[in-house]
């Protein structure tokens, strides 16, 4: 009974922990079951007892694979130790000679970006080999450096050791590790060495998690994206992706593709929220378990973007620059996360960036950003800006081109000018998709520009596959868009927009689904030092595009000090629950159309 509870608090725990955890609590119970000596040439499964490989050991009535299976993806997440067990017990009948694993270098430790070892991993049920033959040729070709002490905490490999024993007694392993900064060229190489040496029945598999440390909402959308990519082998993409490792993955599918197995019997994706039933968790790892056979990927791509409403750095956002503070931080989130993972980045540069302090307007109230500000938005993965808006010409027309040459510098790309032009959008490329970036200030615009402004977006629409179209208009505070706004919308929808995201109220506004399209008629704020309470609360727009479906999901977020932050669970649902309430279908924070 002690034991048993042992044994669910420790599973417990890893829903908590993640990944890293697994492996000090691991320790802890190894501690207290094994004996002091240590066995110099070994290695040892995550967990020696066969107590704790429940889905292996209760498992009744497992279907067997139909097809043979060249390669997949599974987690290295003890805590979905059942959904492990699914994945490898199907393919109990194939017995390859050999399975290679390749995962995460998560320590990134030792002097090679690709390791391997040559100790056998001690499971509950005996040693798994490596195999000498093959792991020498590798380490021959000056690739791969056979490195043991990574390997001694490296739970990538050690989480899955026992499940590869159980279903294949009798097969040897290869498993490497890779770091982050391992050249694509290098993995490439790889490969080719793999394809040549591995026999034909052999396995390989990516160890790999999927979303980490932010609630499931957040996690399902990054994961659209991931699941396209992988399925649609969008290799281009990979890099991008919030994953624990794109380098597994992409070695792990260019070794399917020359193997002619880029079709999937076996696709199943869930996170620890929903596996737990913890839905207010924010802090969730997500997973996938894949199974690839021969065959053509069937899927085609999807276009991730994630839209934010007005950035204006002046202020107490100004001096926190000055300071070398990051206002993006709260938001980034843990490593990062939240803002990774996507095809764009996107939001509403409320000014121009000038050298100089201050710019000398008629206007009343002017903005100069900090040179700093793009360096900032690149190391924040804010990667495309809208500066088509009433603020663009703070600083003049010089004021316009230097901005536009210190973006530049950064890797920013922009759109939105006051003519009607090249520069009013641009084209981001993603797979065999194309996605337009448009951007239209409506102050002091005639009716005749407008109609420039539909007749370039139906042109556009007739030769890519989506528009979003970036709009600055409205009424400053005002919680609800005027009848411009709607009339414009409408038209802008008629003529083939997609989706509408609009900004300079400075506050969140409704949205609007017109003949199956979406208008968000403003974000509200990003980051801002303004103090009206309304202000204070932004959303951001996530959508995925692809063939079958157009899916939106929301992140409601609240500025303090102006450094934004994502509300948490039970007030992210509030806010949802509010907001599309006009919707028919939803999920948490989600709809499709």
């Amino acid at each position: 009974m002690k034991r048993s509870l042992l044994i669910v608090a420790i599973l417990l725990y890893f829903s908590l922990a993640g990944c890293v955890g697994v492996y000090y609590t691991a320790l802890l119970v190894l501690k207290r079951s094994q004996p002091s000596q240590t066995w110099p040439g070994y290695h040892y499964a995550l967990f020696k007892q066969p107590d704790f490989y429940t889905g292996l050991i209760n498992a009744d009535n497992q279907p067997v694979a139909e097809e043979k299976v060249f390669g997949g993806i599974v987690s290295h997440h003890f805590f979905v130790e059942k959904e492990i067990a699914r994945f490898f017990l199907p393919l109990r009948k194939q017995q390859p000679k050999v399975v290679v694993i390749i995962g995460p270098n998560h320590f990134n430790a030792g002097h090679n970006a690709m390791l391997t070892t040559q100790y056998p991993y001690i499971t509950p049920w005996g040693n798994l080999e490596p195999d000498l033959e093959l792991s020498n040729k590798l380490a021959a070709s000056g690739l791969i450096t056979v490195e043991e002490r990574p390997f001694e905490k490296e739970h990538s490999i050690s989480a899955l050791v026992s499940f590869v024993k159980y279903t294949f007694p009798d097969t040897k392993l290869i498993p490497i590790i890779l770091k982050k900064n391992v050249s694509q060229a290098r993995l490439d190489e790889l490969v080719t060495q793999l394809d040549i040496l591995l026999p034909k029945d052999s396995l390989v598999i990516a160890s790999v998690d999927f979303s980490h440390h932010s609630n499931r909402v957040v996690a399902d959308f990054h994961d659209e994206k991931s699941l396209a990519t992988i399925q649609s082998f969008d290799f281009e993409s990979l890099a991008r992706l919030e994953i624990d490792s794109p380098s597994s993955i992409y070695a792990t599918l260019r070794f399917l593709e020359k193997r002619g197995a880029q079709k999937t019997s076996y696709f199943k994706h869930l996170n620890s929220a929903t596996f737990a039933n913890n839905l207010s968790s924010e802090d969730v790892t997500s997973y996938l378990f894949a199974h690839f056979i021969k065959g053509k990927s069937t899927t085609n791509g999807a276009v991730s973007v994630l839209h934010f409403g007005d950035m204006i750095f002046n202020g107490v956002v100004g001096e926190m620059i000055k300071n070398k503070q990051d206002p993006f931080q709260k938001i980034a989130g843990v490593e990062g996360n939240f803002l990774r993972g996507m095809d764009a980045v996107v939001a509403n540069l409320e000014g121009p960036i000038a050298v100089r302090e201050q710019c000398f307007s008629s206007r009343p109230v002017n903005f100069a950003f900090s040179p700093l500000v793009p360096s900032l938005l690149a190391r924040n993965r804010i990667g495309f800006v809208n500066m088509a808006n009433n603020h663009r010409l703070d600083c003049g027309e010089n004021g316009v081109i230097e901005t536009q040459e210190l973006l530049t510098k950064s890797h920013i790309q922009f759109f939105g000018n006051e003519e009607l032009g090249a520069e009013n959008y641009l084209v981001k490329k993603v797979a065999d998709k194309s996605l337009v970036l448009l951007g239209i200030n409506t102050f002091g615009m005639l009716p005749e520009k407008a109609q420039l402004f539909l007749g370039l977006i139906k042109n556009l629409k007739q030769r890519y596959d989506y528009v979003a179209v970036n709009v600055h208009w409205g009424v400053e505070y005002n919680t609800q868009p005027s009848q411009e706004q709607k009339d414009l919308a409408h038209a802008l929808v008629d003529a083939g927009a997609d989706v509408i995201i609009g900004h300079h109220p400075h506050v969140i506004q409704p949205l609007e689904i017109y003949k199956e399209k979406v208008i968000f008629y403003s974000l509200g704020n990003f980051v801002s030092s303004q103090n009206i309470p309304a202000t204070k609360n932004g959303l951001a727009a996530g959508f995925i595009f692809n063939d079958a479906v157009k899916k939106f999901y929301l992140f409601p977020f609240e500025n303090s000090n102006g450094s934004p932050k994502l509300l948490l669970y039970q007030k992210t649902k509030q806010f949802c629950d509010h907001f599309l309430k006009s919707v028919t279908t939803t999920e948490m924070c989600s709809f499709g159309l």
